[in-house]
């Protein structure tokens, strides 16, 4: 009878069998799937907890810290916004900002200039060039409290080396971190050294990514090496310039290593920037709160630093780019 009725239906007796592994095969690989799938999520767990946990757990209560009066003794009292309106009428958080935004204009332009210039002139393939590349970056990878220590020593207003190079042309003695005048810029000279092999490492990989044959075009042009740099090497470094100045403005923005470790704020608060007044505020004063809301102002500030970056440099790279 069944067979009689798909005979009339026009189903051949074949048919279902030969559907039947088919469906079989798709339900396997929806098994695999979803036992990939699972895997893959095993396999991102400690990550996804670490990162929901202490990063997102930690500004979600942070933003609730910035609307409290705390000193981790005493019970918080909520104050709303109050914290906020604080901050704009303290002079010193204005000051902080200004010394902040002299440290960054002081390190952005020289580090960049001397990181590409550094990636320019050992982007070659003579011998022994991987070791200058080293030493370049060695720097960066030290602590900040052994170069800190020989930095105090180099800047030193009775025996440090500066003085005693400059004392050979006659030129007095300057006490580089007691003087508000010079404070800023020796920390800035030291934090651009340190921080020199990470840029030019970025730089040499720019330049390393570069085809060759658009030089030997150039060339052929009659392109010298200035006209080369300025038409081939500097267009193509784009996006490279683009993360660079990106990612220096947001690191400098919180610098406050060097600070504490060699002039803690002055003299005179010459050298008072905002991370290190934050940490003033948090673990010195234990006004945890008055600390959030510096914290997320700051988050305001570089948020709408880097959207105007990405809205002015990132029109430039796609324009350079064509």
């Amino acid at each position: 009878m069944k067979e009689a009725l798909r005979t009339a239906t026009g189903e051949s007796a074949g048919r279902p069998a030969a559907a039947e592994p088919a469906r079989r095969s798709r339900r396997t690989r929806q098994r695999y799937h979803w036992r990939d799938t699972v895997a893959g999520y095993l396999f991102i767990a400690p990550s996804l907890i670490h990162l929901l946990v202490f990063v997102v757990g930690l500004m979600i209560a942070s933003a609730i810290y910035s609307t409290w009066r705390w000193d981790l003794l005493t019970p918080p009292v909520p104050v709303g916004l109050q914290n906020y309106i604080d901050l704009l009428h303290d002079r010193l958080f204005w000051l902080a900002l200004r010394n902040t935004l002299y440290f960054v204009a002081l390190t952005l332009p020289g580090g960049i200039i001397v990181s590409l210039a550094l990636a320019l002139a050992i982007n070659t393939r003579l011998k022994g060039m991987t070791l200058f590349r080293s030493a370049y970056f060695l720097p960066y990878i030290v602590s900040m409290v052994a170069v800190a220590v020989v930095w105090r020593w180099v800047y030193n207003g009775d025996f440090g080396l500066l003085n005693w190079f400059l004392g050979l042309f006659g030129i007095s003695k300057v006490d580089w971190l007691g003087n508000p005048t010079t404070a800023m810029p020796a920390v800035a000279a030291m934090f651009v050294w340190k921080n020199l092999g990470w840029n030019m490492t970025l730089f040499l990989a720019g330049l390393q990514g570069i085809p060759q044959h658009l030089y030997e075009a150039a060339a052929l042009d009659g392109a010298g090496r200035w006209r080369q740099f300025r038409h081939v090497t500097w267009p193509l470094l784009a996006p490279t310039t683009f993360f660079v100045t990106v990612t220096t403005i947001i690191g400098n923005f919180q610098v406050f290593d060097a600070i504490y470790l060699m002039t803690q704020g002055g003299p005179g608060r010459s050298t008072q920037v905002y991370i290190y007044l934050l940490y003033n505020h948090a673990f010195r004063f234990f006004n945890m709160g008055y600390a959030a809301a510096m914290a997320w102002v700051l988050c305001l500030i570089l948020a709408v630093l880097i959207f105007v970056q990405f809205r002015v440099l990132g029109r430039r790279v796609q324009y350079e780019l064509g």
